[in-house]
């Protein structure tokens, strides 16, 4: 009896697993079959260029997630589960998944982060630049042509003949016929298509596996993705990040003229999708910690910045004049954060010795307050705008202002 049992439970063990079995190679089959169709297509159209104007749609992408997600596997990357990518998605790219939608895809656009469109069609770096959210798998990815992402000569060797052929257009303009390339015509795209996995492998296991040397290789050989974490999504929490874009953004702006340098305070203060606005609390600590005796050039970009903020952008620096995109309160509490660090380092740094350094005679929020008393007014109407230190900067200004009947000069 116990012989029959052990026997049927062998038996019904058996057929489930033969069962399974059969449905992961049924799924597989499904998979490598929509790949071989897609691909086809793919080759028979050749890469985009000017004289090849290529459409592609959901399909296409689509049927690279079975292979992108291989490669994360084969590349010891650990899918989290979804709630804890969704805490992920909105802590990076201030995005909330709505787990009550089903929608598979969200777009993340790095041109505009306002605009949420999906755009089924590889990044040309120009008018399309984004990344796609996919709920269900766990990952984020750019949009690629397959064979931006596979060795297909290799892997789908039956389909070779597809490009055998050249081919060639009509060029109207010139009246005569070009020819195109195919894709294995590409000499660059093996190196591509190594570059491709490597940042789909490094992104996703600095974001969701908190991988430390990803974020190393990230900062040598992606550093475009860093900066847009930080510029367009206002991701500040890793100092490293934030130590990279604000370096690069200042020297490249200040190779003209020194002024130049306070563009670096778009990053500190945005408006959001709401036109409401957004205040970077960490890259502001960030320049706190990293102002000494010898370095204030950050603190003195942003000083120099509260006067364009009331004076207007007399040099043309920013995109949209900051005294008309910024609420007079916006303004004030913009002012305040600034004060909040810029008043307790002058206070702590500007000595004799470091005079060369620190050469300014008052700090920015004294000579606002004289020009703009309003200001002061707003801010302790706004009860210091949740800033400390705020009351107390505000009562020592008067020690600043030069004696009665000194020299204006």
């Amino acid at each position: 009896m116990k012989l029959k049992l052990v026997l049927g439970l062998i038996i019904i063990t058996t057929l489930f697993s033969c069962r399974n079995a059969k449905e992961k190679d049924d799924a597989n089959l499904k998979k490598d079959s929509m790949i071989t169709k897609i691909l086809t297509h793919q080759l028979e159209d050749g890469p985009k260029s000017d004289y090849n104007d290529i459409k592609y749609n959901i399909h296409d992408f689509e049927a690279t997630i079975y292979i992108l997600r291989k490669k994360l596997e084969q590349n010891n990357f650990k899918f989290i589960d979804k709630a804890l990518f969704a805490e992920k998605i909105k802590l990076y790219f201030n995005r909330t998944i709505d787990t009550g939608n089903t929608d598979k895809y969200l777009y993340l656009n790095f041109l505009d982060q306002c605009n949420k469109t999906l755009h089924y069609y590889p990044n040309d770096h120009f008018l399309i630049e984004g990344s796609f959210i996919l709920k269900n798998e766990s990952f984020i990815t750019n949009m690629y042509a397959i064979p931006e992402i596979l060795d297909y000569q290799k892997d789908y060797p039956q389909l070779n003949f597809v490009e055998e052929k050249p081919r060639f257009i009509y060029d109207a303009i010139e009246k005569e016929k070009i020819e195109i390339d195919r894709w294995k015509d590409l000499h660059d795209l093996p190196k591509e298509r190594e570059k491709n996995i490597l940042s789909l492998v490094h992104r996703n296991k600095y974001l969701f596996n908190e991988s430390k040397s990803s974020l190393t290789w990230l900062l040598f050989n992606d550093q475009t993705f860093l900066k847009n974490l930080l510029i367009v999504f206002g991701y500040d929490k890793e100092p490293k990040i934030n130590k990279m874009v604000l370096d690069s953004i200042y020297k490249e702006n200040t190779k003209k003229n020194i002024i130049y340098g306070e563009v670096i305070s778009s990053l500190f203060f945005a408006k959001d999708c709401n036109n409401k606005l957004e205040i970077r609390a960490n890259l502001l600590k960030y320049v706190e910690e990293n102002t000494s005796p010898t370095d204030n050039h950050f603190i003195y970009a942003l000083g120099s910045f509260i006067s364009t903020l009331y004076d207007g952008d007399e040099y043309e620096i920013f995109d949209e004049d900051p005294s008309k995109k910024f609420t007079d309160v916006e303004k004030a509490e913009i002012v305040a954060n600034i004060a909040n660090i810029e008043n307790p380092a002058i206070e702590k740094y500007k000595s004799p010795a470091s005079s060369d350094v620190w050469n300014l005679p008052g700090s920015s929020l004294y000579n606002l307050s004289v020009s703009h008393p309003e200001v002061i007014k707003i801010i302790e109407q706004h009860n210091y705008f949740g800033l400390p230190k705020m009351k107390e900067i505000i009562a020592k200004l008067q020690e600043e202002a030069p004696p009665k009947g000194a020299d204006p000069e």
